[in-house]
This record gives structure tokens, C-alpha cells and sequence, in this order.
């Protein structure tokens, strides 16, 4: 008999509630003597046994067989082998022939991740004294079932997607890996095999952990302990090879070029977590899914989906026998980004071994390709590049200098730029410029005098500094395929609000995303929204008239101001430090920003805790250009 995977008009879950209730009823021994004029039937025997295993009730309905035992094994063997599957099972056309009858039966199978298996099947039953039973065979459950086997369901999982750079090279691609573990059986001394294992340089591995994980194992089994690049194994394969119990795989794996190349912006991939299991129905034990950047917000094109099949296992070996029902899955697809590796090499190699969380994104001002995100620690999954958001210090005055020039401001008018000066009560200073007295604001502006910025405040409306920084995409969504977060630029509530709004505080919140556009904004005249993958939309703001004296600004600050660390780059760089307050103390602590751009390449840098803008993230800044102008293609 062919078996159909067409829905049915009766679906499991309405039967599910009915049943459970006729169920304990039919399971007695009233479930034998029929439902027509209270004498025996081959159809109530034939419906009692439907109704239990519809149910969920194995044990019942084996009891209405002539082979309990048997029959319990193999429903529950199916039903497990079916991932939990809900069954619905009715009784259509019955025919008796003295004490033998056959009942047809139309079964429904609502397996997880597959959908409905229909089918249908025949019930042989007989007569026993006084009532009828079913006569077992696996045909009771499925006509193509034999002693030997039972239901099951396969996978087949598509390669996933490869992630490629900008000009079609691959990022992430097979590389050789060697996975490292212990063969519990040839350890005599756990603390020293473990020991052995933690010496290793460059191996990140606990001996305490280690030592009780080789203990609880049984004899026999193997202890996976860690995965190295193979370059990373070849210096240290002699020492591995000393220690007793040690185990070597060399095998390939997807990764990028190095392991802090891009590392929290590509991501991981990993075994699906105990929570992902709980909010995701199409998720099962031992399934691998992006984890993380990249390969966590691409994860439905670079996974793509498996092909699923329900089948015929044999129950020894567990081997697929015959295909039932075949759900058809699609490969994964490639994703071909806006990275550059030469731009993300001088990225890694500018940030360096720095040891604070510190962040650095490069873009094309043109397009607002990001051409290169890097983070530190270089281990860690954060992405602070894209999700961190911190008060943008005064970085943010490109912004505030804006909305000051479209509100009149003549960048020759004399600004004094006092140490300090208060506002209802609140004091503001200066961090990097010294109080430089009374000279024109493209002074203050090179400087970055926090003071002069704040005594302009009141010349701008409320909603100036918000509706401004639009045009530099703050405060816009992050387009699609941007695994970050969005920046805030509310309207203050107080004058105080609006006077820390001048130089990047109150409540402004920005990713260094963000901030290396507003340096890329100035650079092409207009804001480009941030893209990652290739086939994003381009979006673009509307042009930005004060350019010119804003290119001119921002070049003074290179030149003869806070960013004169940038002063060797070559070309005509232009930029602006920061340093913002965040948390409590007296001062606060800060953090250290630096944006630049020079043609049309844009960067930022954060350094988290950094004491200046100018000592702290602008020498970064500058090392990313020498290495892009160093670095070979």
C-alpha cells in the first residue's frame, strides 16, 4: 500500500483531547464488548486499540493485542523513533469472517520538524473466547514494517554557506585543525596527564577541570580536551606527544585566516543550547547553529535547511532501510560581505596586543561598506564595534558643530574657552585642549574646549542636536544584516541636558559603527548607511552643506590640535578625539575615542578606560593608516 503525505481533515491535536478521555474507558474491559447491541465486535476491539495508541497510551493499546509484550516494545520503539511523534489512528472499514476479521486503518503521524506522515494500514484480529483482540504484527503500525525493524527519522545536513571578503576571496574556509583529547584507558595518573595538558603554551586548558572529567569517564572513552589550528599545534607536537593518554585528530574546519582575525564579527558555530532548544521548535540535540556575529545573523542563508526523511531503521543497528517520506532541504549560501583583508589585517595589526577592550571600525565613506571591524580581547564573541554603546565623548562635536553652523554660527567668531564653567549648578571641564582664553571657535574646535561648546548651547532649540545627527545616521535603525545595536540621540530635558549634549554626553549612546560614519559622512559629503553583506540596499541621507567648513575643522584638529599624533599619516587626514565621561566618581572615568578619514576610507577607534582621545585612541588611528598604506593586498 503507498503511503501519502497529504494533510488530513481530522487532525491529531483535536483528537488528542477526546481521546484521553475515552481512553481509560475503552482500555477496561468494556473496550471488548463493542459499541452494537452490547455484544462482541471486531470493530470495538479494532477502535479500542486505535484510540490508545492515538492517545499516547502504548502499554494500553498493546494490551488489546494477542502479544502484549511485543507490541508495547514496538509502538514505543516507533513513537521514539518518530522524535516524540503524535499519532492519530481510525478505524474505517471493518470485515468479519467467523472468528477472523481485518479492520482498515487510516494512520497520521505529526512528527517535529517533518510535518504529517499519512498513511494507511491493515489490523488483523481474531476472536478469544468471549472477545476479539488484535492480532500483533508490525503491519499494525506500518504495512512496510518487519520484526526487525521499526520507524525512524534521518537528517541530512547541507554544507554550510562559506563567508567571503569583498573582492570574492574566502574568509572563513577549511583550514587543517587538530583536536586534542585523552584515551581514558592509557592514563595511569590523571593530575599528571591533566598537568601535562595545562603546561602546554598557547593551550587554555584547567588541570582541575581535566583531571575530574578523566576520572568520571569510563575506561575506554575519549576525552576531547581542545581544537588547535594546526599551526598552532606543530611548535607543541612533540610535547603533546610525551604526555601519557594524549590523543591527535587532524581534521579541516571553516575558519578565517587567523583566530583573532574579524573573530567576534564573523562568529562562531556551535551545539544549539539547552535555551535555543526551548524557544525553537525546528532545533534538536546535536544540531550546530551560528552562535554568534556573522554566522548567527546569516544563519538561515549560511545553514540553509536539511533534508528530512522518515524511514525504516532496523532495530539492532539503528541502519535506514527504506524510505518513507522524504522533506526535500536547500544548501547553504554563500555570503559575500564588504570586508576587506587588507583593511582588516591593518585593523588587527593596529590594534595589536592592546590589553583594554578596545574597538576599531573602518568603512568606505562612498558606500558605507564596512571594510574592517576589530575587537579586543581578540578572544572574546562581544562585539563591541557594532553592539557596545558608549557616550561618544567629543567625537560627538562634529554633530553639535553642525547644528551650531546651520544655526549661524561663524566658525572666525571669538569663543572664550574657559577651564571651567557651570551650567544650573553643573560644572563642566576641559579634558585634552587647555583653557585657551578668548579665540575663534575653529580653535576651540581643534582643542575640543568642552567649555566653549557648552556656552553655545543655548543658541541651538531643543530638538536641534537630534534632528541634526540624523544626517549623520544617528539615531537611524541599522539597516539590514547588521548584527549591532542602534545609537540614541534623545532631545535633552533641562538645560544642563543640553548643555552635555554639546560634547557627546547626557543621554547620547553610539557604537564606534556609528561614530566611524559620522567621520565617513563628512568625508562623502553625505551619510551612506553601514552595509556588511553585499546585496544590502544602498541607502543614503541627504547632502551635508557645511562639508567644506567641516572638512576644514576636522583637518585643523590633525594638523594643529588634539590629533597631532595623525600628523605623519600621509594624505590629507582629518578627524576628532574624544573622551567621555561615563559612571560615577569625582572625576568620572572615562573612555578614549578617535574618528578619521582620509580619501575615502573612515575609521574609529574606542579604547575602553582610555584617559585621553588624543594620547589614547589617535595613536591607534594612525597606526591603521600606515598599515592599510604597508599592506599588501
Amino acid at each position: 500500500m503507498r503511503q501519502s503525505a497529504s494533510h488530513r481533515s481530522s487532525s491529531p491535536p483535536r483528537w488528542s483531547a477526546l481521546l484521553a478521555a475515552v481512553v481509560p474507558v475503552l482500555a477496561g474491559a468494556s473496550a471488548f464488548r463493542g459499541f452494537r447491541d452490547g455484544g462482541p465486535s471486531a470493530r470495538s476491539a479494532a477502535t479500542a486499540y486505535a484510540h490508545a495508541w492515538s492517545a499516547g497510551n502504548d502499554p494500553a493499546a498493546a494490551a488489546l493485542t494477542d502479544r502484549p509484550r511485543a507490541a508495547a516494545a514496538a509502538l514505543r520503539a516507533s513513537r521514539r523513533g518518530l522524535d516524540g511523534a503524535r499519532v492519530a489512528a481510525v478505524v474505517g472499514r471493518v470485515d468479519e469472517d467467523g472468528d477472523r476479521a481485518t479492520a482498515k486503518l487510516q494512520v497520521d503521524w505529526e512528527i517535529p520538524r517533518i510535518g504529517t506522515l499519512s498513511y494507511g494500514t491493515t489490523l488483523q484480529l481474531r476472536r478469544s473466547g468471549d472477545r476479539w483482540v488484535v492480532r500483533w504484527s508490525p503491519q499494525a503500525v506500518h504495512q512496510r514494517l518487519t520484526s526487525r525493524t521499526r520507524l525512524g527519522t534521518e537528517v541530512d545536513r547541507p554544507s554550510r554557506g562559506r563567508i567571503y571578503a569583498r573582492d570574492g576571496r574566502a574568509i572563513v574556509a577549511p583550514r587543517d585543525v587538530v583536536d586534542l583529547g585523552v584515551e581514558v584507558a592509557r592514563v595511569n595518573d590523571a593530575s599528571a596527564t591533566a598537568s601535562a595538558f595545562a603546561a602546554l603554551p598557547g593551550v587554555d586548558v584547567e588541570a582541575v577541570t581535566l583531571v575530574r572529567r578523566i576520572r568520571a569517564a569510563p575506561d575506554g572513552r575519549f576525552i576531547p580536551v581542545i581544537t588547535l589550528r594546526r599551526t598552532a599545534y606543530e611548535p607543541i607536537a612533540e610535547q603533546i606527544d610525551a604526555i601519557p593518554g594524549a590523543s591527535v585528530n587532524l581534521r579541516r574546519a571553516d575558519l578565517p585566516p587567523t583566530k583573532a582575525f574579524a573573530h567576534a564579527l564573523l562568529g562562531t558555530v556551535g551545539p544549539v543550547t539547552a535555551e535555543q532548544l526551548r524557544n525553537s521548535p525546528s532545533l534538536r540535540v546535536g544540531d550546530e547553529i551560528g552562535q554568534s556575529g556573522l554566522q548567527a545573523a546569516y544563519e538561515r542563508r549560511l545553514a540553509g535547511t536539511p533534508t528530512r526523511r522518515v524511514v525504516t531503521r532496523h532495530v539492532e543497528t539503528g541502519a535506514p532501510e527504506r524510505t518513507l517520506l522524504e522533506r526535500p532541504g536547500h544548501p547553504g549560501q554563500d555570503l559575500r560581505t564588504t570586508l576587506d583583508l587588507r583593511a582588516q589585517r591593518a585593523a588587527e595589526t593596529a590594534l595589536g596586543a592592546v590589553d583594554a577592550n578596545a574597538a576599531l571600525v573602518a568603512m568606505q565613506p562612498s558606500t558605507g561598506d564596512v571594510l574592517a571591524v576589530a575587537n579586543r580581547p581578540e578572544d572574546s564573541s562581544y562585539d563591541r564595534a557594532l553592539n557596545g554603546l558608549y557616550p561618544p565623548g567629543s567625537t560627538f562635536k562634529v554633530v553639535s558643530t553642525t547644528a551650531l553652523l546651520r544655526a549661524g554660527l561663524d566658525v572666525d567668531r571669538t569663543v572664550e574657552c574657559p577651564r571651567t564653567l557651570s551650567v544650573d549648578g553643573k560644572s563642566f571641564r576641559n579634558f585634552e585642549g587647555s583653557a585657551a582664553g578668548a579665540v575663534p571657535f575653529r580653535r576651540d574646535f581643534a582643542e575640543s574646549c568642552n567649555t566653549a561648546f557648552v556656552s553655545l548651547a543655548h543658541e541651538l532649540d531643543r530638538m536641534a542636536i537630534t534632528t541634526v545627527a540624523m544626517d549623520f545616521g544617528l539615531g537611524r535603525r541599522l539597516g539590514r544584516g547588521i548584527p549591532g545595536a542602534a545609537t540614541s540621540v534623545p532631545p535633552p530635558t533641562s538645560r544642563v541636558g543640553q548643555a552635555a549634549m554639546m560634547i557627546g554626553q547626557d543621554r547620547i549612546l553610539a557604537t564606534p559603527l556609528a561614530m566611524a560614519g559620522v567621520a565617513a559622512t563628512v568625508a562623502a559629503g553625505r551619510w551612506h548607511a553601514p552595509r556588511l553583506a553585499r546585496d544590502a540596499p544602498r541607502i543614503a541621507g541627504p547632502p551635508l552643506p557645511e562639508q567644506e567648513t567641516l572638512l576644514e575643522l576636522m583637518r585643523s584638529v590633525v594638523t594643529s590640535g588634539t590629533g597631532i599624533g595623525l600628523s605623519g599619516v600621509p594624505g590629507d587626514v582629518i578627524g576628532k578625539s574624544g573622551t567621555a565621561e561615563f559612571g560615577a566618581g569625582a572625576p568620572p572615568p572615562t573612555h578614549a575615542w578617535f574618528v578619521a578619514a582620509r580619501g575615502d576610507l573612515a575609521v574609529a577607534v574606542l579604547v575602553e578606560n582610555g584617559s585621553s582621545g588624543g594620547a589614547v585612541a589617535a595613536p591607534i588611528a594612525a597606526r591603521f593608516f600606515h598599515a592599510v598604506d604597508g599592506a599588501s593586498s
